[in-house]
């Protein structure tokens, strides 16, 4: 499904553990903006609906071009170091890939250098969620258990 919540989950778990190191805001503007491409090609009725963005070079690729332009965007807000906007960007963008391809067959993480999905595991979709989801409340509590020791976006 694409522009989901649910990649955020484990993402507040990295954030409870090394906020200053980490930035949430720019973690979901890059999994925003990879999922332009599946929502285009869903619109558009082409397949794949995932595309080149969704390989790890892809992925790495938009990553590394949306970090200046969303560490603007989440500073407006927050702060947010150069180490957290890149950690959050890169961490954003292989693990959106990732967690992809264990509930998605036509994403293809390792293209060009590997053909196929071996990491695509059938049935997985809702059991990703809900584990994507688990670990959003369990991080949730943790940065908030944190709150007052730290502050970064």
């Amino acid at each position: 499904m694409p522009v989901t919540p649910f990649h955020l989950g484990p993402a507040v778990i990295v954030k409870a553990a090394c906020p200053r190191w980490f930035s949430l805001g720019v973690f979901a503007i890059v999994q925003s903006a990879l999922d332009v491409e599946p929502t285009w090609n869903i619109v558009a009725g082409r397949d794949p609906v995932h595309g080149g963005l969704h390989t790890l070079p892809g992925a790495l690729l938009l990553s590394a071009a949306v970090i200046v332009p969303a560490r603007h965007v989440v500073a407006r807000f927050f702060p947010v170091s150069w180490t957290a906007a890149i950690t959050g960007a890169l961490v954003g963008g292989s693990s959106h890939v990732l967690l992809d391809a264990v509930i998605h067959p036509d994403v293809v993480p390792f293209a060009p250098w590997l053909a196929g999905n071996a990491l695509f595991v059938p049935g997985s979709f809702v059991w990703v969620h809900v584990l994507c989801a688990a670990a959003g409340l369990l991080g949730g509590a943790a940065w908030y258990a944190r709150r007052g020791r730290t502050v970064a976006a």
